[in-house]
């Protein structure tokens, strides 16, 4: 256990009957309850273990929120003159919100922190006194989640940024948070960490939780990005909203997205035109897509004339949004981010950056075994790859894989002749 928690500190406390221990993510220090005190068996899960939820491995997620709403207010918000609102409405410990207010660094910037714990609430006002963070710029609040967003509604506050990072699967929230934030290029960041359903483990879990059909397939992952995508902006098309995909990524067993949101019929219509399904042959793993609801994606495949297996509906347009993910990386650099975590997300978007309109990908170590051949270096594969003038990348969501316009008979007819060489 002590190896994975290494920003946890010697510091102690006691309050209100749980033993609390300082922990430091990123410039930002907290309290949180002791896995020390409260984990005594590798087989525990700590965050359940613990009095209130808290998930040390998760810290490169709350990197990730930073980096988005820095980047959101520096480049897309230019109402310096009004108030800035970031609602989470599952804090927890409250730690990515005191990481908000303290590492974002917006004077005009406020948080509201809300969790229907009461253990959680108690805690997070403990933190404000104890550790000085402004009091008149966090609101905190002890209310079911929906509830707090429907609330802010019927008040008249709207959020301009709202985070949702259940236990579980968010869906169950994204109609209210559609509903509450703002239409006028809001901000909304949503984690879901059910990865099993979203990559196909359980399909009829998926299809009930997320409306796609899923199965397990050699994209799960970027396919699971998709699906959340499309689960959200299906939500937001309910109440005239459209969502604009900023980032999805999948990493230590959880999917985040960022998308802004725009307001009206006519745009929430345009994110129809991106929903479509996709199709892979379970024997080859050749794919193919095709774009809208109504249009039956491609059922054999020409090559081993097997039936294909349909993915879907499913967000098909970019999920890395080549400007933001720019200033993403220039802001980067100027936040006080856990070195191996900044290196991670720097390679990430620079990956997916690199092909970022390219629909999915293919295993070339998958394929190689299929040829009985030896697979090579996947950074050899792309140097070739790019010798004969395609266009390639690699991607974080598969590291034997490479993203090409390349098509499966050009990626075979590569793979035979790197073997003869």
């Amino acid at each position: 256990m002590t190896s994975n928690l290494v920003s946890f500190l010697s510091e102690t406390a006691y309050y209100n009957g749980i033993f609390l221990r300082k922990v430091r993510e990123g410039s930002t220090e907290v309290f949180v309850p002791d896995p020390f005190v409260y984990v005594t068996k590798k087989s525990e899960y700590l965050p359940t273990s613990l009095p209130v939820f808290y998930n040390p491995l998760m810290e490169i997620n709350r990197d990730l929120s930073i980096l988005a709403i820095r980047t959101y207010l520096d480049y897309l918000v230019n109402d310096s003159d009004r108030d800035i609102i970031y609602v989470e409405a599952l804090a927890g410990t409250g730690i990515r919100g005191f990481r908000v207010i303290n590492e974002v660094r917006k004077n005009n910037l406020y948080i509201i922190l809300n969790d229907i714990n009461p253990k959680a609430t108690d805690l997070i006002s403990y933190n404000i006194e104890k550790l000085n963070f402004p009091k008149d710029k966090i609101t905190v609040l002890q209310y079911e989640a929906n509830y707090l967003l429907l609330d802010l509604r019927k008040k008249k506050i709207v959020p301009d940024i709202i985070e949702i990072d259940p236990y579980g699967s968010p869906v169950s929230f994204l109609l209210n948070t559609m509903i509450s934030v703002r239409g006028k290029l809001g901000l909304v960041l949503v984690t879901a960490t059910d990865t099993a359903p979203l990559v196909g483990k359980f399909p009829s879990a998926a299809l009930r939780k997320y409306g796609c059909r899923l199965i397990k397939s050699p994209f799960d992952r970027e396919i699971a990005v998709r699906a959340l995508f499309y689960a959200l902006g299906r939500e937001a098309s309910i109440v005239s909203k459209r969502i604009i995909p900023l980032f999805g990524i999948f990493m230590h067993h959880f999917v985040k997205i960022a998308a802004l949101i725009s307001r009206g019929k006519k745009e929430a219509d345009k994110f129809w035109r991106k929903i479509g399904w996709i199709s892979f042959c379970p024997v080859c793993h050749d794919f193919s897509i095709s774009f809208g609801l109504h249009r039956i994606p491609c059922l054999r495949c020409e090559r081993d004339q097997r039936e294909k297996e349909p993915l879907g509906p499913l967000w098909l347009g970019t999920i890395f949004n080549e400007e933001f993910c720019n200033n993403m990386l220039d802001v980067l650099g100027e936040l006080d981010i856990e070195r191996k975590n900044a290196e991670k997300i720097k390679r990430i978007l620079e990956w997916e950056l690199a092909l970022s309109e390219q629909i999915l990908f293919y295993d070339t170590h998958e394929i190689a075994r299929r040829l009985k051949i030896s697979p090579p270096a996947v950074n050899y594969v792309l140097e070739k790859l790019k010798s004969k003038g395609f266009m390639a990348s690699r991607t974080h969501f598969n590291p034997r894989a490479v993203r090409t316009n390349a098509t499966y008979k050009n990626i075979i007819e590569l793979l035979v002749e790197i073997q003869k060489e």
